[in-house]
């Protein structure tokens, strides 16, 4: 409960439901009554929702309790000293990438997709921003300017590489360098995800975008055929990567932003992203690549019953998505992919809602138990916005509207495609937080493929590779039924570090 003694001054105009709501709390809060949680948190959410700028809120004295549930993410709550790293390392290729492509100081490079040809050699592809005014430019060591902050207006293009890893996780020392690239600056292709058909060729998919940043948009999924040609000589630039011709990927239903569709690595399957639940888990079969077959309906599709209990308990306040490919576990059985997840920063964020920092502090959340107490109408109302966050060292940058973290999830290999477990979400260790990671690629790695690799962006400025084992994997991962079980619980923080991550990566745990 919280012991209001909290005056509101209240001039606006809203729809019925909401006004009737919005003065009932305006009077309760007048006559000193006691404002129970989500009796607040519906206030502020309403103004944040009508921007009342002239109702104004009192510190008081306010003992919280039962904030949140008990069941969060195990590594939110984890010491340094006693828990185990699950972050092996983190490898940064955006300078060995801008470099070998000849790009200017500065260029974002980012949202890496990743796929191996052959032992230590993989293919990689990445997005570039070039931003017209050095002064927007991305700067090494610093996330605050991001290609958000120029309004999207310099240069868009992509990177095609043939990239060398060397090193392992047990040594702590991996390096990246390119053995040749092709820049490709004709069009604006975002988020490309590597993966292998079923006969081995090298593909890449891609959603086509139509339209402008803040406009009306709309996107197009194909495939391209990936071909490389390689040489033995000394020097640079040994392997020449190129792209085929786009295949257009039809399904009749499809919306007009459909994208984030998952392919499966060795197979010519996809999943079909349901944006916001994510499930029920939708199976294409194109056959073939080379020309695939349209689709009026999914070729599988299995029910299961989490993902109706996820969209009932957050709404729009956290979304589930599609991020890498899926790639076969060593089992045979199972397949592992990467998604991502949108979360309403006033889910981790309290100075994200204009007065909620007032009621819960300042402090960094690890999920959305505080806002799940708010009425349906209030909780699918809430704006997304921008705000100013202060980091750990206490410096003040803008924060997007959204937070976005990765999550695993392991379905099996035969029919009917059953999502069997998903993780919390998690963010790989950082030195900023802009609300921006994005994973693309994941392969194995290591001499006998013992590790994976996860390909990501992070704040649409760099491009990183994470480590994980496969004991870090098992780890993560929670029996769906069990997570739907504490569903509310479903939490969001930064993964715990090993030794050879980078100091400046390292930022407070839990955040």
């Amino acid at each position: 409960m919280v012991a209001s003694g909290s005056v509101y001054k209240l001039k606006f105009k809203l729809p019925c439901y909401f006004q009737s709501l919005h003065n009932k709390i305006s009077i309760r809060a007048k006559s000193h009554a006691f404002l129970n949680l989500r009796t607040v948190l519906t206030f502020l959410a309403l103004n944040a929702l009508f921007g009342l700028a002239t109702a104004t809120v009192r510190e008081t004295e306010a003992k919280l309790v039962d904030l949140q549930p008990i069941a969060v993410h195990p590594f939110c709550r984890c010491n340094e000293d006693v828990c185990q790293p699950y972050a092996r390392g983190i490898v940064d290729i955006t300078a060995v990438l801008r470099t070998a492509a000849g790009l200017p100081e500065g260029a974002c490079v980012f949202n890496p997709a990743i796929s191996r040809l052959a032992g230590n050699i993989f293919c990689v592809f990445a997005r570039v921003y070039i931003a017209r005014s050095t002064e927007r430019r991305c700067i090494p060591g610093r996330l605050d300017r991001p290609p958000f902050m120029d309004a999207w207006n310099g240069t868009l293009a992509n990177l095609l590489a043939v990239v060398r890893l060397r090193g392992g996780r047990q040594s702590g020392n991996v390096t990246a360098s390119v053995l040749g690239h092709r820049y490709l600056s004709e069009f604006n292709y975002e988020d490309g995800r590597l993966f292998h058909d079923q006969r081995g060729r090298l593909f890449l998919y891609l959603s086509l975008p139509f339209g402008k940043y803040g406009g009306a948009r709309a996107s197009v999924n194909t495939v391209f055929r990936v071909l490389i040609t390689c040489r033995r000589t000394p020097g640079p630039n040994k392997c020449d990567p190129q792209l085929g011709p786009p295949r257009l990927l039809r399904y009749d239903r499809s919306i007009a932003w459909d994208k984030n569709w998952v392919p499966w690595n060795g197979t010519n399957m996809m999943s079909y992203s349901h944006y916001g639940p994510f499930g029920p888990h939708s199976v294409f079969n194109w056959s073939t690549y080379r020309d695939p077959v349209p689709h009026a309906r999914f070729y599988s599709k299995c029910n299961q019953t989490f993902f109706r209990t996820f969209s009932t308990t957050f709404g729009r306040l956290m979304h589930l998505s599609g991020g890498t490919p899926a790639i076969l576990e060593p089992s045979g059985t199972t397949y592992l992919a990467v998604g991502h997840m949108r979360v309403h920063p006033g889910c981790l964020h309290p100075e994200s809602i204009p007065g909620l920092e007032k009621v819960l502090g300042t402090g960094i959340r690890v999920n959305c138990g505080h806002m799940l107490t708010l009425d349906s109408h209030v909780k699918g109302s809430i704006p997304f916005r921008t705000f100013m966050y202060r980091a750990p060292d206490g410096n003040m940058t803008k924060h997007y509207h959204v937070d976005y973290g990765l999550f695993l999830y392991r379905f099996t290999a035969a029919p009917p495609y059953t999502i069997t477990h998903i993780s919390h979400g998690f963010l790989p260790p950082s030195e900023g937080h802009f609300g921006i990671v994005f994973p693309s690629g994941l392969e194995r790695f290591g001499p006998f493929g013992e590790d994976y690799v996860v390909a990501y962006g992070d704040a649409d400025q760099v491009a990183r590779l994470m480590l994980l084992t496969q004991f870090d994997v098992e780890k993560l991962l929670v029996p769906l039924l069990l997570m739907e079980k504490r569903i509310s619980g479903l939490s969001v923080c930064t993964l715990p570090f090993a030794d050879n991550v980078p100091a400046p990566l390292r930022l407070l745990q839990g955040r």
